[in-house]
């Protein structure tokens, strides 16, 4: 059993309590017998999975995939849950975009089981090593040319060899730099000779820029065996290359990335906490579930309205604003349009929030928690006396200015 979260007190004075013991009560948390051996078997296995099948297949696997998406309570609807991930969200008419329920497009993009090849040549950064390398090497050779009589006594002619050749490498390298990343096949790579000069001259493998079959073959094994033919003819900067370039990596799904299985679990782990301090105290739980979901709804880059639509479409993100901005219980009953303007603009004047992004901005964010927190404490006061309130409101300020 998990354990439950210590909220001493209510509003304000509950949430700055949670907030101050928040990474150690979820460390405690997320430490519980249960939870630890579901996220464990979840981490181990998951990169097994490749269709929507086997996952539904596997309870304990999809009950963690779908809590870190909200959707815990749809854990026997295997039929929906494997037509959305099957279908995924890329066409307008897959199942996950008819819901109306941004969460089941969320769980479609993330288990996607497309197989992809993740080659090295496509990661940041590899493009600036290879160019770095055939930069040394022409300088090197345009220093040991220019170093003959023949230059050594003609100046002019050495000076124009240099600026020719110079200009030249600038252009190769950024022609490099700009095409690398649309190879898909060692027959590209191989078809392209101003990228394979590059690739061949910054690995001192110029002399096989002649020979596409031995590349090939020397390419598509790996480098990294000893029966890899770049090792068996001792070609060491062959090898170099086909190791760096790694047209041999195997396809894969996102699901076997080294980040896949970390990502969901911590979603997981935080629906679960959500969702227990949830049951200790619903108006906490849900400001909690705001400030982990409003900064990410503001990141996206959809329009501002879309962001939005989207706070109106959600239960908990209409409901903190709704409550915060001090809106009537009949404010879901008008024309959705006149709701999204009436939720701007009152936004706006109450929390200075002109751009969804705002919400990005600890401050911002803090406003809206908190005038969310002090209009529930309110309205469950309702029943009390002013005096009641008034104490309570002002120990409320007294704990945060602490």
């Amino acid at each position: 059993m998990a354990i439950t979260p210590m909220i001493p007190g209510t509003g304000l004075v509950g949430w700055q309590v949670l907030q101050s013991t928040l990474t150690t009560q979820r460390t405690a948390f997320n430490s519980s017998a249960e939870i630890a051996r579901d996220t464990e078997y979840f981490a181990e296995k998951i990169g097994s999975i490749t269709s929507g099948e086997d996952l539904v297949e596997d309870r304990r696997l999809l009950s963690v995939a779908l809590s870190a998406f909200g959707l815990s309570d749809q854990v026997d609807s295997t039929y929906l849950i494997k037509r959305v991930l099957n279908e995924g969200a890329e066409d307008d008419t897959a199942l996950a975009n008819k819901l109306s329920d941004g969460r089941y497009v969320a769980l479609a993009r993330a288990f996607d089981f497309s197989e992809k090849v993740e080659y090295p040549f496509l990661e940041e950064g590899f493009s600036d090593d290879i160019t770095a390398a055939y930069d040394t090497k022409v300088r090197a050779d345009l220093d040991s040319l220019l170093a003959q009589p023949e230059y050594v006594n003609d100046p002019d002619a050495a000076a124009a060899l240099e600026e020719q050749t110079l200009l030249v490498l600038e252009s190769t390298k950024a022609y490099f730099e700009e095409n690398i990343a649309s190879v898909t096949s060692v027959d590209d790579f191989l078809a392209d000779t101003d990228l394979l000069k590059v690739a061949l001259g910054a690995f001192g493998a110029e002399k096989w820029i002649n020979s596409p079959a031995l590349l090939k073959q020397a390419l598509e094994d790996g480098g990294a065996g000893p029966g890899a033919l770049a090792n068996v003819l001792g070609e060491k900067g062959l090898a170099a290359m086909s190791r760096a370039f790694g047209f041999d990596t195997e396809p894969s799904t996102v699901l076997q990335a080294d980040d896949f299985a970390s990502d969901i679990i911590d979603s997981h782990q935080w629906q679960l906490f959500e969702e227990a301090v949830s049951n200790v105290n619903p108006a906490i739980g849900n400001a909690l579930s705001f400030q982990r979901a409003a900064p990410g709804l503001a990141g996206l880059s959809s329009s501002d309205n879309t962001k939005w639509y989207s706070v109106l479409g959600d239960t908990m993100m209409r409901d903190v604003f709704q409550t915060a901005l001090g809106l009537p219980a009949g404010f879901s009953q008008i024309d959705l349009d006149k709701q999204l303007e009436m939720l701007t603009e009152k936004a706006e004047s109450r929390f200075g929030i002109t751009k969804f992004a705002d919400l990005e901005n600890p401050e911002v964010l803090n406003k809206v928690i908190h005038s969310y927190l002090l209009q529930s404490q309110v309205s469950q006061s309702a029943g009390t006396g002013s005096s009641q309130i008034a104490l309570t409101l002002l120990s409320s300020i007294n704990i945060q200015r602490f």
